[in-house]
């Protein structure tokens, strides 16, 4: 069995939570954040999950964990890392760039250093016409396989009003000055999944998620799902 230290090295994880506040606080000009107290979770490092429905998703996270003191490496779509700007961005974050399943080994090598990593499994920027009655599109598998390989424990993780400050397809977020952009987080700690097959697995993953999503209410303005 693969031994998982509680935590990742302390000068290169003082580092990125430097640059997670920095992130932060420029978010926190154009919107707000609701996200509570940092999950209670006793053993480390752990797999975060969470729905994706803009690119302002990796700035909320990044505010949200350096709220939570947690510095933590999002695995993100390899595309976005060639983009002018967002790609340096990425890079300087630690994100994890996904080109396919080898992404998964790259994650388990980096849990296995001490990091925490986030995952959004449905694997990009799901439109609202996607959503469904859950108010998540259709997820990857690999988050499964990689909760079952690794045995660490999972977060679910529902957010809601990033869609509305960075629609999607378009290449920056709205600034409206007179007034910030509310957005919420809202967590389950499902702990250590049980069982050998991944698509069960992916299911229970995404059935927090959802009820996270309706425990964000209707506090940023958007629709919550109804199921």
């Amino acid at each position: 069995m693969r031994e998982f230290p509680n935590s990742p090295d302390p000068i290169e994880a003082a580092a990125l939570s430097r640059l997670h506040r920095r992130v932060g606080r420029g978010l926190k000009i154009l919107a707000t954040l609701d996200a509570g107290d940092r999950p209670e979770v006793t053993d480390e490092p752990v797999i975060f999950a969470a729905n994706h429905r803009s690119m302002a998703d990796l700035l909320l996270a990044t505010a949200v964990f350096s709220n939570w003191g947690w510095p933590i490496r999002p695995l993100v779509a390899g595309s976005y890392f060639e983009k002018p700007g967002i790609g340096g961005l990425l890079r300087r974050l630690r994100c994890i760039p996904v080109h396919g399943s080898e992404a998964l080994d790259i994650a388990a090598e980096v849990m296995a250093e001490g990091w925490s990593v986030a995952i959004m499994p449905e694997g990009r920027v799901v439109p609202e016409s996607e959503w469904g009655a859950t108010g998540v599109g259709t997820a990857r598998p690999g988050i499964g396989r990689l909760a079952l390989a690794t045995c660490r424990p999972v977060v679910a993780v529902g957010v809601s009003g990033t869609d509305r400050f960075w629609p999607r397809g378009s290449n920056l977020p709205r600034i409206r000055p007179w007034r910030r952009f509310p957005l919420a987080v809202r967590y389950e700690v499902l702990g250590v999944m049980e069982g050998d097959q991944p698509s069960v697995t992916l299911d229970e993953i995404m059935a927090g998620i959802t009820r996270c999503l309706n425990a964000t209410g209707s506090s940023t303005g958007g629709p919550a799902p109804t199921d």
